[in-house]
């Protein structure tokens, strides 16, 4: 269900923008293109104390994959339009809340769609866009024999602003990438395997900053790509925990920092 969901999602994002070239008046064959792109990432998650200190650690390898499409306007502005999805499994080191040692498996899945919007023509200095990232990020810790688990779900909603450049250098077409984000909107759910009653909070305030170059021979359609990802989210409010309706204390999530490297094929239609 969920990949006929995605499918459909990325057709329409796709058929907005050809339509969007046809609003325009220009032929939807010079104004619009595609592209399709696979990778691999290495996410390093971190929890984190008041202090500073680490609670946990989660590493390991993810697979991305993503559709784009960008129609050019009659301005010489663009509008630009995606969809990601991304899944792994990553290694848990952490410790239960008695402070007991304990390793495990956390399975990430992260669902994204990107809107960005670039209002002036490229400049010499580049390429101006403002975005917004839609995200839905979901954590499973695996159970143990001395620990629960329990699976969180985070949807977000992050407005930024991107800067890209293109240039030639030894034979190459090089383009270099910055984007910023912030969270305007940040829910969370914790489902806890039925030992507590799900919960429903506000999550922290999250900043995303992602660093990045694609490089692409003459004339090819094909890019390679390599970024980095730094996120930091900060702790969330405590809020009641309840157990079959009866208060069994409180819970929050950590402040959270997030690493990911990732390499990148991309193929532009």
């Amino acid at each position: 269900m969920q990949r006929r969901t995605i499918r459909a999602a990325a057709a329409a994002l796709l058929a907005a923008l050809a339509g969007t070239a046809v609003a325009q008046g220009q032929p939807p064959s010079s104004d619009f293109g595609w592209n399709a792109s696979a990778g691999v990432l290495h996410r390093r998650l971190v929890e984190r104390a008041d202090d500073g200190s680490r609670l946990l650690e989660e590493s390991g390898p993810m697979l991305r994959l993503a559709l784009e499409g960008q129609v050019r306007l009659s301005g010489g502005g663009a509008v630009q339009a995606g969809i990601a999805v991304a899944g792994g499994e990553l290694d848990y080191e952490g410790r239960t809340q008695a402070g007991l040692p304990l390793a495990t498996d956390s399975r990430h899945r992260d669902i994204d769609f990107t809107l960005a919007w670039r209002p002036l023509p490229a400049a010499r200095w580049g390429e101006g866009w403002l975005v917004l990232r839609a995200l839905q990020h979901r954590r499973s810790i695996a159970s143990t024999p001395t620990a629960g688990g329990l699976r969180e779900t985070s949807s977000l909603l992050l407005p930024g602003v991107r800067w890209t450049h293109g240039f030639d250098a030894a034979g190459w077409r090089w383009r270099p990438s910055l984007e910023l984000r912030a969270s305007a909107h940040h829910r969370l759910e914790i489902d806890y395997g039925g030992v507590f009653d799900d919960s429903r909070i506000r999550g922290g305030r999250r900043w995303e900053a992602a660093l990045g170059v694609e490089a692409s021979a003459p004339d090819s359609p094909w890019r390679w790509g390599i970024a980095w990802t730094h996120v930091r989210q900060s702790a969330s409010a405590r809020q009641a925990l309840y157990r079959a309706g009866v208060a069994a204390g409180t819970v929050r999530q950590p402040r959270i920092d997030i690493d990911d490297i990732s390499l990148t094929l991309r193929r532009a239609f």
